[in-house]
């Protein structure tokens, strides 16, 4: 049974195949024998199949004295690799507590949330409230180490039509408004459906560290729950009421979170653009002319 437990879904295979290539399906093909490794070395019991991420599997794992907990194991990338030592700093404060981690292997040993209750299911104002709360505990001060978010988001495809022009010409006040600022350590994906339970509380798992200013973490908020925001003329409306309450509930500077939100919305919809998804390419474009000032 336990081998049944390591087997890939067939989905995230293919997913990752499709974005990796031929090194994807190396690493898919190794992907059983990795976490079979690291099970004995752990000394750990499969509890059950896994659950797929984006870019990683979670599997449920007993230890040697019963405790549940959590076994993720993730590609490897420029967003992932520093996860590890951002849960490392936070100590579970805000994050979900890291137990073991091998950096080598991308390997996570996590304590266990409720995995079925994440703020997607929170009424918006008890959401945002309890976003706004974790964000000031995970935005520390301690970010030597960490990418910069600009930079990384730099070293992307560089834009092109139709919205190359745009996303240049708000380059420039961006950078400016980007190093004038304080950093502090970044979450890098923080929305509702990242936010799990945990006893009476909430913590954020699935962390894309970098450090910039705090501002920038609060984008995939309104990306998040989008279906939630009104139909119509009262759209764009929606959407700024929401900026405007999370920047009300972390004080967050709202100059700044507006200009990254657009800045950050139109990278977003030219990268839909290239993938061909214009669901979200229509999310972004409307959260880019919510925040156009």
């Amino acid at each position: 049974m336990t081998s049944d437990f390591l087997a890939v879904p067939a989905q995230f295979a293919d997913r990752t195949v499709g974005r990796e290539r031929q090194a994807g399906q190396d690493w898919i093909d190794q992907l059983p024998e990795l976490v079979g490794r690291l099970l004995r070395a752990w000394h750990l019991t499969l509890v059950g199949p896994p659950l797929s991420g984006n870019v990683g599997l979670v599997w449920e794992v007993r230890r040697p004295d019963g405790a549940v907990c959590m076994l993720k194991v993730s590609w490897r990338d420029v967003e992932t690799r520093g996860e590890a030592e951002a849960l490392r700093r936070w100590a579970g404060r805000g994050a979900v507590r890291l137990i073991e981690a091998s950096d080598d292997a991308g390997a996570l040993l996590m304590e266990r949330l409720d995995a079925g209750t994440s703020l997607m299911s929170a009424p918006m104002g008890a959401a945002i409230e309890a976003a706004a709360r974790l964000l000031n505990l995970l935005h520390v001060p301690e970010w030597a180490g960490f990418d910069d978010a600009l930079e990384r988001e730099s070293q992307m495809t560089e834009p092109g039509a139709p919205y190359r022009e745009r996303i240049h010409a708000l380059r420039p006040d961006v950078e400016r408004a980007f190093r004038s600022a304080d950093h502090v350590l970044l979450h890098g994906d923080f929305h509702y459906e990242n936010v799990l339970r945990s006893g009476s509380s909430w913590k954020a798992i699935d962390p894309k560290p970098s450090h910039g200013p705090r501002e920038w973490d609060l984008v995939p908020l309104l990306r998040n729950r989008f279906g939630e925001f009104p139909h119509g003329p009262r759209l764009l409306p929606g959407i700024r009421a929401r900026l405007d309450a999370l920047v009300a509930a972390t004080g967050a500077d709202p100059e700044r979170a507006y200009l990254f939100a657009r800045y950050r919305a139109l990278r977003d919809a030219d990268y839909a653009r290239r993938i061909g998804d214009p669901g979200f390419e229509a999310v972004a474009t409307a959260i880019a002319d919510a925040t156009a000032r």
